[in-house]
């Protein structure tokens, strides 16, 4: 029998939590490997709060975790299951059960209502996993990809239509324009947090109104939230978007990551410029009140 002890972390163990990541997820479905650098971005952007990541030890070894963001998700405060891993010679131990039986206290007593997370869809035994432990499904989505030379945005230029850097956005104007509403990473929270690494460009027209616009990570060519308003719509303005955005961009690719599949017009729109889907996944919910 194999022996856990598991314990909440703090920042000065972040570095060992990078690690342990790495190795836990060299072998996934979909390889993540994260440098230094971009690591920090993911923990600034997604809200991740290293007293709240639980971690599993063997021996003193790290050797499974569950990365905690804390927000607001529904107008409930949430923690929002940044990644969970587990190193491969220690899996089918129930590690991921096991973690939240631990994380999920702490929570309750903190006043988080919420536990949300996302799970690839063909990865059935953390589905499983989740599932038993009360996790339920809220969406399916869909991720998506395309390099830049192969992204086609020969649409004709909109007539008298602007494009520039917002100088304040307007939230609240940005969500009339949504037919869908953001995956955590890619919510207004999450935004503001990583305000510093993405660029958020607006379209207006020869009266100063904000027609539509896009928010994009130069670094890794993601695309947080891209929207037009539902009166100026099929006029080209999305297509304007990206190609001032994708000139931005250092990434050699554009990411649309987490698109919920009830979208069919952004789904359709981002196909018809090339975007190929690379998986999907669904996101779930577990309420602890």
């Amino acid at each position: 029998m194999t022996d856990f002890s598991f314990s909440f972390l703090t920042a000065k163990e972040m570095p060992v939590l990078h690690q342990t990541f790495l190795k836990a997820f060299a072998d996934y479905l979909v390889p993540i490997q994260l440098d230094e650098t971009q690591f920090k971005a993911k923990v600034q952007r997604e809200g991740i709060e290293p007293s709240f990541c639980v971690a599993a030890f063997n021996g003193g070894q790290m050797v499974g975790f569950i990365l905690t963001g804390l927000g607001e998700w529904l107008g409930k405060p949430t923690a929002y299951n940044a990644g969970t891993g587990v190193l491969p010679a220690y899996r089918g131990h129930r590690l991921t059960q096991q973690l939240y039986t631990f994380l999920v206290p702490k929570l309750r007593e903190s006043g988080v209502e919420c536990c949300l997370l996302e799970v690839i869809q063909e990865n059935i035994p953390a589905l499983k996993s989740y599932q038993s432990i009360g996790m339920q499904t809220t969406r399916s989505l869909d991720c998506f990809r395309v390099k830049k030379e192969e992204l086609l945005l020969q649409a004709e230029a909109p007539q008298n239509i602007t494009i520039a850097k917002a100088s304040k956005p307007d939230w609240d104007l940005y969500q009339s324009f949504w037919d869908i509403a953001p995956t955590w990473q890619n919510a207004v929270q999450s935004i503001k947090r990583s305000i510093n690494e993405n660029t958020i460009l607006e379209a207006r027209d020869e009266d100063k109104r904000l027609t539509g616009y896009i928010i994009v990570y130069p670094k890794n060519g993601a695309i947080a939230q891209l929207a037009v308003a539902k009166n100026s719509r099929n006029t080209g303005i999305a297509t304007a978007l990206l190609r001032v955005a994708v000139k931005l961009t250092d990434a050699p690719a554009l990411m649309c990551i987490n698109i919920d599949t009830a979208g069919t017009h952004v789904i359709s729109y981002l196909q018809k410029r090339y975007f190929k889907r690379i998986l999907g996944q669904y996101e779930m919910l577990m309420t602890l009140v």
